[in-house]
C-alpha cells in the first residue's frame, strides 16, 4: 500500500479526521477515554462482539462517540474491525502503520496488550481541530475471548503559559511536614478542624492536605472536596488504582510514602496525574497527605 494512502488511513483511523459540521468544538478529556473504553467493553459484553461492532459504527446517537472521542476496534493481526466514528475502514491493516513521530502504534498495542491486556501508549498525530501535530494518548484493552483490543484516545491540552505555576514535590512534602507539626501543637481534633477553614494555611494553589483512617474514612481535606462516601476504602482512582488501600498498606509497612494516580485537580477540573506523600499521624491509626499534579 503507498506511504500516502497509509497516511490518509491512520489519519482516519486514529486521529479521527473530521470535516465541516462533523468536527466537535469539545474536547474528550483522559477520563472520558477511559470511561468509553469500559463502557464499550461492558456492551461487548452484554450484547456480543459482532453485534457490537455493528452498534459501535451507527451514525445516529452513537453513544460510544463523544466529543473527539470514539472507541476502535483492532484485532492481533493489525485489521481494522470497527470505530465509532463514521469512517469506511473495517478490513484495513494498519499493523505497518508509523505515526508522525515514527511509532508502530499498532503493532505498539497489539504487543501491549498481548503482554498486560491493555495499557496506554502516547504518539503524535494531527488534531483535525486545529491541523497541528499534537500528541494523543489512546488507552485500549483486551477484549475478552478474542485476540484483540478496543480503545479510544484524547488529545493532550495544551497547557496555558502559567503551568510554571504549578506546585512542586518540594511543597507538596513541606505542606505535610507543616501538617503534622500543627498536629502536634494544637491536638488531632483541632487540626482538623483548623484544615476545614476556608483560609486554612493548609491550602496553597492546588496543593491541600487530607487525613484517612486506617478503615479508609475521610476525615477532612483543606479543599471542601466531597468524597464520594464517607469511606472510599474500596474506591478507584480513574487509573484503576485502589489509592487509599495502597496508601494504608504503605503507611502501615513504612510509616508513609508517596503514590502516584490520577486524580481531578480542583484548580482546573481536569484529570491529571497526582503523587502524594503521605505520613503516619503518631498516635492515630491513619495518615495524612499532600500531592502535586505533574506537568504534562
Amino acid at each position: 500500500m503507498p506511504l500516502l494512502r497509509y497516511g490518509l488511513l491512520a489519519a482516519l483511523a486514529l486521529g479521527g479526521l473530521l470535516t465541516g459540521s462533523e468536527v466537535h468544538a469539545d474536547r474528550g478529556t483522559k477520563r472520558e477515554a477511559i470511561n468509553l473504553v469500559q463502557q464499550a467493553l461492558n456492551h461487548i459484553q452484554t450484547a456480543g462482539l459482532e453485534q457490537a461492532l455493528a452498534d459501535f459504527k451507527k451514525t445516529d446517537d452513537n453513544p460510544f462517540r463523544q466529543h473527539d472521542l470514539y472507541v476502535f476496534v483492532y484485532d492481533y493481526d493489525g485489521n481494522n474491525l470497527g470505530n465509532s466514528a463514521p469512517l469506511d475502514l473495517p478490513g484495513t491493516n494498519l499493523k505497518d502503520l508509523r505515526t508522525t513521530d515514527g511509532k508502530l502504534v499498532i503493532q505498539q498495542m497489539i504487543e501491549m496488550t498481548k503482554s498486560s491486556g491493555g495499557g496506554a501508549f502516547e504518539y503524535d498525530w494531527i488534531n483535525p481541530e486545529t491541523q497541528q501535530i499534537e500528541s494523543k494518548i489512546s488507552y485500549f484493552k483486551k477484549i475478552p475471548g478474542f485476540d484483540g483490543f478496543i480503545g479510544a484516545g484524547y488529545y493532550k491540552p495544551v497547557k496555558p503559559e502559567t503551568t510554571a505555576e504549578l506546585c512542586t514535590k518540594q511543597d507538596a512534602m513541606a505542606m505535610v511536614q507543616k501538617a503534622l507539626q500543627h498536629i502536634e501543637t494544637v491536638g488531632f481534633a483541632q487540626a482538623l478542624e483548623d484544615f476545614k477553614q476556608p483560609a486554612s494555611p493548609f491550602r496553597y494553589n492546588e496543593l491541600y492536605v487530607f487525613v484517612y483512617d486506617f478503615q479508609g474514612n475521610h476525615l477532612v481535606n483543606s479543599a471542601g472536596l466531597q468524597p464520594p462516601s464517607p469511606n472510599v476504602i474500596d474506591y478507584r482512582s480513574p487509573d484503576g488504582k485502589l489509592v487509599i488501600q495502597e496508601m494504608i498498606a504503605m503507611t502501615k509497612a513504612s510509616g508513609g510514602g508517596a503514590f502516584e494516580y490520577d486524580m481531578i485537580n480542583p484548580q482546573t477540573g481536569d484529570t491529571q496525574s497526582k503523587i502524594s506523600y503521605f505520613k503516619k499521624i503518631p498516635g492515630f491509626d491513619g495518615f495524612i497527605g499532600c500531592g502535586y499534579y505533574k506537568p504534562e
